[in-house]
C-alpha cells in the first residue's frame, strides 16, 4: 500500500502546477485545464484521506465523484464556446 505522505506529495505538486498554469495562461482552454487539474489533485486528496480515516467508508469517493462531474461539465462549456 502507498504510503500517505506520497500521496499527499504528489497532489500537492498537482494543485501548484495548476495554480501555475492558471496563473500564467491566457487562453480559456489552458485555464479550464489547469483548474481541472487542481480539481484532479482535491480528488486525490478525498480518496487518499477517506481511505486512510475511513477504511470502510465512502464519503470521500462520493466526493471525488462529485467532483469529477464538475470537471465533465467543465469540459463540455469549453468545447461548446470555444469554437
Amino acid at each position: 500500500m502507498i504510503q500517505l505522505d506520497y500521496i499527499l506529495i504528489i497532489s500537492a505538486v498537482m494543485m501548484f502546477a495548476g495554480i501555475f498554469g492558471f496563473l500564467t495562461r491566457r487562453s480559456t482552454l489552458a485555464i479550464l485545464l489547469s483548474v481541472e487539474l487542481m480539481l484532479n489533485a482535491t480528488d486525490l486528496n478525498f480518496a487518499a484521506f477517506n481511505r486512510m480515516l475511513y477504511p470502510e467508508g465512502h464519503e470521500g469517493y462520493f466526493f471525488a465523484l462529485f467532483s469529477i462531474a464538475i470537471s465533465a461539465a467543465e469540459k463540455c462549456y469549453c468545447d461548446r464556446y470555444n469554437d
